[in-house]
């Protein structure tokens, strides 16, 4: 796809990426909650960016439509539901110097009441060619992959990829509200797949795990709140036929009550060496 669809969120979309065109600050503000979070990796060391409530967003939309021209963006992957949006787009950035830079998004949001509450605002790909999982650098030259943190949700982490390794389906169903969403989108055609509540959790993790014989898991990036996660890991896994797959996921949890509610599974890198 190309476009984002006539749909309440794809024509929300559409006014944001309007709004960015125009340099419409107030108008791209009114999108988001009062006391939004946005998080962001399109930085100069790749370390996440917090960006919180209507000041600090004023001051981020501001400062980065100073220099900007135009855009253009081609919409790659496309999934919603109500009131939540997960996405990868291509977008070229021409500056005010007409310089052009390209680069390639994930894009979730998380909205209450109609407004964006939280913004997951990650990268695929970087303007250098880059990507987040470290591939495309000269060889040696890529930023080191590391362990999740000693921290709440770098635990919850931990935990969850134990539950795996064991196999535990109802470790890991613990971890998630009664009405959790998760949209993956390593499927047969990319298209996403919607997986609503326990039972269709069960099932899901059911399926994942009986052909699984071990996996490891490096964190490329990290960034966490109280009650949201954001990273990028790398994953070498072993299926019980010896089958060896390498691939790299975005993933991106939103937490109420200390239960994953919302949790954006989505690939940066498919086992096939192709990108989202």
């Amino acid at each position: 796809m190309s476009h984002a669809p006539d749909t309440t969120l794809g024509n929300m979309y559409k006014e944001h990426i309007g709004f960015i065109k125009a340099k419409n600050v107030e108008g791209i503000l009114n999108q988001y909650a009062e006391d939004a979070l946005l998080i962001g990796t399109l930085t100069p060391d790749r370390k996440p960016v917090y960006i919180r409530g209507r000041d600090q967003l004023r001051e981020f939309f501001t400062n980065n439509f100073m220099n900007l021209k135009d855009l253009n963006v081609d919409l790659t992957q496309w999934a919603e539901d109500k009131d939540r949006l997960m996405i990868v787009e291509e977008v070229e950035v021409i500056g005010a110097d007409d310089s052009k830079a390209n680069m390639r998004f994930y894009d979730n949001w998380f909205l209450k009441d109609g407004q964006i509450k939280i913004h997951f605002a990650g990268v695929v790909r970087y303007p250098d060619g880059t990507y987040a999982d470290g591939t495309g650098f000269p060889e040696g030259e890529a930023p080191p992959k590391s362990e999740p943190p000693d921290s709440p949700l770098g635990n919850l982490y931990k935990e969850h990829i134990g539950f795996i390794h064991e196999k535990n389906v109802e470790g890991i169903l613990n971890q998630y509200d009664e009405n959790a969403l998760l949209i993956g989108t390593l499927t047969e055609g990319r298209k996403p797949r919607f997986v609503r509540g326990r039972d269709e959790l069960r099932e899901f993790f059911n399926g994942n795990f009986m052909g699984l014989k071990d996996l490891d898991t490096k964190i490329d990036q990290w960034a966490e709140t109280e009650n949201t996660l954001m990273m990028v890991e790398s994953i070498d896994l072993e299926t019980i036929d010896g089958q060896k797959i390498n691939t790299s996921f975005y993933d991106n949890w939103v937490l109420e009550n200390g239960k994953i509610i919302m949790h954006y599974a989505g690939v940066v890198r498919y086992p096939d060496g192709s990108y989202a």
